[in-house]
């Protein structure tokens, strides 16, 4: 493996283009979800939440509460990543009210259930269940709920990410989040 080189600065380059692709997903993600496009809508949130993971971990190098190296191997980790999301998913719970309108109170709530790495590959490969010999088709894996649970936990997340660093001042990264 090849030392790493990187700088503080080049880590705090890091967690801002992580942070603004983790938008930019979430846009792609909710134009998708829209056009009832929800398995590959759901694939981008999801992939949205993986960036937030890796742009927090950026910043927590930056700040000094992590390492370069611990950063490097965890780069890579698609799970690690996700495990990491685990706090955003609990606000995501938290702000489970969403406004359907037309009246003031018309409220549903959306209780998204915890990220899961196999329902993102779902939501992307056709597969096969040798099991009950079937063709797996992930139109049919990811339902319209499955999707907006997850464009939901991302907006959740880059909304607390928001708040705790340009509304309340902290710090970026998860040590912001400790005050």
């Amino acid at each position: 493996m090849a030392k790493n080189n990187f700088n503080a600065n080049d880590y705090l380059e890091i967690y801002r283009v992580a942070h603004n692709n983790a938008a930019d997903l979430l846009k792609e993600a909710e134009l998708l979800f829209d056009h009832k496009c929800f398995a590959r809508a759901y694939a981008l949130a999801f992939t949205a939440l993986e960036e937030i993971s890796k742009s927090q971990f950026a910043a927590d190098v930056f700040t000094g509460l992590c390492t370069g190296e611990e950063f490097e191997r965890f780069y890579k980790d698609h799970k690690r990543k996700i495990q990491r999301a685990t706090l955003v998913y609990r606000d995501a719970n938290s702000y489970n009210l969403k406004w359907v309108g037309p009246d003031i109170d018309d409220f549903e709530r959306i209780n998204p259930k915890e990220p899961n790495f196999n329902k993102r590959l779902n939501a992307l490969y056709s597969g096969i269940d040798v099991e009950n010999q079937r063709i797996l088709i992930p139109e049919e894996q990811i339902s319209e709920k499955d999707a907006e649970e997850m464009i939901h936990v991302v907006q959740v997340a880059l909304y607390e990410i928001m708040l705790v660093t340009e509304y309340y001042g902290n710090q970026i990264g998860t040590k912001g989040f400790e005050k």
